[in-house]
């Protein structure tokens, strides 16, 4: 019985709070009326997340019956009432109507948050494996031996009672002295971590941030105080970049500055330690921070706001908003709870922190101070295996946020590594606005020569990814200072490549057919290219006399089909390979003419022994067709084409359609002859391709017993990725791409424009497996996939990179304070900086 939102209802002075309730989870209520203990701890549960967890009274207004089967939506909304207590209103959807079925009324109490200093309700053990967990729900003691006799039962197991009451009395009556400590919160009992603490491992600092005050002086003037004692205080403490952490501006002028605070130190410190802070939810992350009180919320209820204060702990507020799954427990002893967390195995990774901001005169102590701090700790082998940076290690008796800050500062960085020669790479940069975009290429101005570009790109390769991205594409730090500047600057470049980002895809991978331009072996020097071309130069060897490696080394390959051809799939198998080291994996293939037999071994349909064979041995069955035709591309749609090719019935006809617009012909050498000299006459540009074969004609009848029979023993499998053919214009059961398919494969048209439309039509987004003419073309494909929505992993361009240290995110925050000396009510129904800017003019 949880909830899964909790929220401020803007406009209605109202929290809500939404949940459901279960047969299948609560089985002992199915059927009954909800019984009025578990009604008031449901009731209690809402008010705490607001600060008032004793229900003072109740009153029931309608009867809630849990149906036998299915479920119970339901949702309360807390509101305000006078002298700190608050209302609260259960209701469950009835049809389209909410139907109220009791209120509450709740008075503030503290006993609450001081349990919470020692426990956190945890999963029990063994939940990330084995069987579920059985839900046991029992009222007597008697009940709870005969369950443990069974089997059915264990005290770590997740409890359930008719009356919660009844387990915490009936658990220490079964388990006497062995019983763990218990914390029921509305009828859900949660054993308390008594895990023995591991001291052996020494504990580390992988992150750290913090934002400090400037000397003693007066108050800062924006705060709208009267009197008040010097001390050290952070400027602009009310700033903040709410659309970064999804708020809207009425959100974040009632949100604590001290939460604020935390919430931009804590993703800086997941930067810091080179984690991406979007990969870390659902992560077994702890939290534990502490604020100076809750003074700005005096300011919030004071100024009679239309949206109260989310009553939700610094803690659990960073925990919710970066989704981590750890315990998230308000404290002010930080460092040793994070360390016990972490020994005991309940986080993997743990945030310690503090912030203090003073919102009024009355939080001012003799020496008052402001500031944040948080670091992040994990043990020696979890920082190794996620590879980020030791800073420094915590001693044996926990220190201090701030004193594991400054030891990580006296400890400096690692000296930058000697510059390593550069191939073209790409740096990837974003932001979740175009301005935060261009403030981020200002700030690696800053790096351009003070880190190599590689080990400055391998860095930016391990940040989070935002919808508004940037690639910059060079080789030396001054090609990318170049380019930097213009991105700041909001000017175009050659070299960078920018775009927004809708939504994440995964592309069709496309093996063309057409001509081998092959006049860079730049691609070479990639190991992954390179690793693939030798595999398929073993592949073809038992086929062809020439080597594959130094036909490409040397940038010569003679212009024969039986070369040109093996070579093109060959290209085409390492150009995917290359797709895939960069993190691009297909939802499906699509291949033009021979283009296909690339295709069938990417998808898994072929091995690379038999996508050799198909390659090598059909192109040497072309050979006897070579010298009596040949194929033209037409610059027209298919029905035009085929209305003038009329003029020469079996002699000429449609080989390839290459889009709307463009047509591949083939046929008798002397008929394409003909044709080309009508075509221009009508100033129509027609281009003759480089071969002497005619493809897709009847001349490739006199070939089909013979490809049969050479590629008689091919044996195709089951794809893993799936296969669209440009055949048949459809989806294909790889399973029958036999000899007989690679004939028709040679002999029908090629349906390509068929096939991509098809495709396009159902979403898909298309990267191109062919020779892309160097590495910095490569790059900017992947690049412009990687707008287009398509997940990359940018590492690939960086081999022998490693991190440096990054500038941290460049928030673009606005004023969100509340001033009461001002008369006029704040406007929230606009933009976050019109709220920002009226955030100064609130009533008292």
């Amino acid at each position: 019985m949880v909830f899964d939102l909790v929220e401020p209802i803007a406009g209605t002075g109202a929290l809500l709070c939404r949940g459901d309730l279960r047969a299948d989870t609560h089985p002992w209520l199915a059927g009954k009326p909800l019984p009025a203990a578990v009604l008031t701890e449901l009731l209690a549960l809402a008010g705490a997340e607001a600060g008032c967890p004793h229900v003072r009274e109740l009153r029931e207004e309608a009867e809630l019956v849990l149906p036998k089967a299915g479920g119970v939506r339901f949702q309360l909304r807390v509101g305000a009432l006078e002298n700190g207590m608050r209302a609260v209103h259960l209701y469950t959807r009835n049809s389209d109507d909410w139907v109220r079925h009791a209120t509450g009324v709740l008075e503030p109490g503290t006993e609450a948050e001081i349990i919470e200093e020692d426990w956190h309700p945890r999963a029990p053990a063994g939940r990330e494996a084995g069987p579920e967990l059985s839900i046991v729900p029992f009222r007597t003691a008697e009940q709870a031996r005969e369950l443990l006799r069974s089997g059915q039962f264990a005290p770590e197991r997740l409890v359930f009672a008719d009356e919660h009451e009844a387990t915490v009395q009936v658990l220490p009556e079964v388990l006497g002295s062995a019983t763990p400590p218990l914390i029921v919160r509305a009828g859900v009992v949660y054993a308390m971590d008594t895990t023995e603490i591991d001291v052996d491992e020494p504990i580390v600092v992988i992150g750290a941030s913090g934002r400090y005050p400037g000397e003693i002086g007066p108050p800062p003037e924006d705060r709208g105080w009267d009197v008040a004692p010097p001390g050290a205080f952070l400027s602009a403490a009310g700033d903040f970049d709410a659309a970064f952490f999804g708020m809207t501006a009425e959100q974040a002028l009632v949100t604590d500055p001290q939460q604020r605070l935390l919430l931009e130190t804590a993703w800086e410190a997941f930067e810091n330690a080179g984690i991406d802070p979007e990969r870390m939810r659902g992560e077994k992350v702890g939290v534990f921070a502490g604020v100076d009180g809750r003074h700005y919320e005096s300011l919030v209820w004071a100024a009679s706001m239309d949206v109260p204060a989310k009553p939700t702990t610094a803690a659990v507020r960073l925990a919710q908003v970066f989704g981590l799954a750890g315990p998230a427990v308000e404290t002010g002893d930080a460092c040793r709870m994070a360390v016990d967390s972490l020994r005991r195995g309940d986080s993997a990774v743990a945030l310690a922190g503090w912030a203090t901001v003073l919102a009024t005169p009355d939080a001012l102590g003799d020496s008052p101070v402001e500031g944040a701090g948080i670091v992040v700790l994990a043990k020696l082998s979890e920082a190794e295996r996620r590879g980020c940076p030791v800073l420094a290690t915590v001693p044996d008796r926990a220190d201090s946020v701030q004193a594991l800050i400054d030891s990580v500062r006296r400890a400096g960085r690692e000296e930058p590594a000697e510059p390593i020669a550069e191939l073209p790479m790409a740096w990837p940069l974003s932001a979740k606005t175009e301005a935060a975009l261009r403030a981020r290429a200002t700030q690696l101005l800053s790096c351009v020569d003070k880190d190599a570009p590689a080990d400055l790109g391998f860095s930016l390769a391990r940040s989070t990814e935002f919808t508004h991205r940037a690639v910059v594409i060079g080789e030396q730090p001054g090609e990318f200072r170049d380019a930097l500047k213009a991105l700041a600057e909001g000017r175009s470049a050659s070299n960078v490549i920018t775009g927004e980002v809708a939504e994440q895809t995964a592309p069709v991978l496309v093996f063309p057919g057409g001509e081998l331009a092959w006049e860079n072996n730049e691609l070479l020097e990639h190991p992954v290219f390179a690793e693939r071309i030798a595999d398929c130069e073993r592949a073809l060897s038992a086929h062809v006399d020439w080597s594959l490696t130094e036909l490409l080394h040397n940038e010569r390959v003679p212009d024969r089909v039986d070369v040109v051809l093996p070579v093109r799939w060959a290209v085409q198998v390492a150009v995917a390979a290359l797709w895939e080291a960069f993190g691009v994996r297909p939802s499906a293939v699509v291949g033009h003419g021979d283009g296909e037999i690339a295709a069938a071994v990417v998808s898994g349909a072929l091995s690379l022994v038999d996508g050799a064979k198909v390659a090598a041995l059909r192109a040497r069955a072309l050979r006897g067709i070579v010298g009596r035709g040949g194929m033209v591309a037409v610059p027209l749609p298919e029905h035009e084409v085929v209305d003038r090719i009329g003029f020469w019935p079996g002699r000429v006809g449609v080989a390839a359609i290459d889009s709307s617009e463009s047509v591949l012909v083939t046929g008798d050498a002397t008929a394409l002859d003909e044709l080309m000299y009508r075509f221009k006459a009508d100033r129509i540009r027609v281009r003759r391709l480089p071969v002497e074969y005619a493809a897709h004609s009847s001349h490739v009848e006199e070939i089909e017993q013979l490809v049969k029979d050479l590629l008689a023993d091919v044996v195709p499998g089951k794809a893993a990725v799936p296969f669209f053919s440009t055949v048949t214009g459809d989806w294909f059961d790889t399973t029958e791409l036999t000899a007989d398919y690679w004939y028709w494969n040679l002999r029908q048209p090629v349906l390509f424009e068929h096939a991509l439309r098809a495709l396009a039509d159902q979403g898909c987004v298309f990267a191109e497996a062919a020779d892309p003419g160097g590495t910095r073309q490569f790059l900017t494909a992947v690049a412009r996939l990687n707008l287009r929505g398509a997940a990359v992993e940018w590492g690939a361009c960086f081999p022998g990179g490693r991190r440096v240290e990054l500038p941290t995110y460049p928030f673009q925050r606005e004023r969100y304070w509340i001033d009461l000396t001002r008369s006029a009510r704040p406007d929230c129904s606009g933009s976050p900086a019109s709220a920002a800017r009226s955030a100064d003019h609130t009533a008292a």
